[in-house]
């Protein structure tokens, strides 16, 4: 078997439109999140806490991979509004982006009993790994097609 990329894309329905919507309110909330990192309104742990280097330490290595899901989901939502191609692959892409990080998010969380102390961390990462798979299934489906080579001899 091998894949061959659609020369024509399915036309988006309805339902994609409103996925765009949420991919641009996504990639809003992101961005709030990080302005208000930065402006130290939205840490989860004070100076005096225990886990306070080790969460300052692992998050702040984020705002760069979350800034690039962030340009996915635009040009993501960008693509499907606009009925493009492009559209699913980004969407895809950003789906398996979500689904990376918030993985890793939940070993450390668990790993360092984040969630005893943070547990809106919980939906969060939920959200990121759901609506990440979610992604990455319903518009990679979209995408990419299996052909059976096998009949070709």
């Amino acid at each position: 078997m091998d894949y061959e990329m659609e020369k024509e894309v399915m036309a988006y329905s309805r339902y994609d439109r409103y996925v765009a919507i949420l991919e641009i309110i996504g990639a809003v909330i992101i961005t709030g999140f990080w302005i208000g990192w930065f402006l130290d309104i939205l840490k989860s742990f004070k100076p005096d806490d225990p886990l306070y280097e080790t969460y300052m330490a692992f998050e702040s290595t984020f705002p760069v991979p979350d800034a690039w899901i962030v340009v996915l989901l635009l040009i993501s939502a960008y693509g499907i509004w606009k009925e493009k191609s492009y559209g699913s692959f980004f969407a895809a892409a950003a789906g398996g982006a979500l689904v990376f990080l918030g993985l890793i998010d939940i070993s450390f969380n668990i790993q360092q009993g984040i969630y005893q102390h943070d547990p809106l961390a919980i939906l969060i990462n939920l959200i990121a790994t759901v609506g990440g798979g979610t992604l990455l299934v319903w518009f990679g489906r979209y995408h990419f097609i299996i052909k059976d080579d096998s009949s070709q001899a």
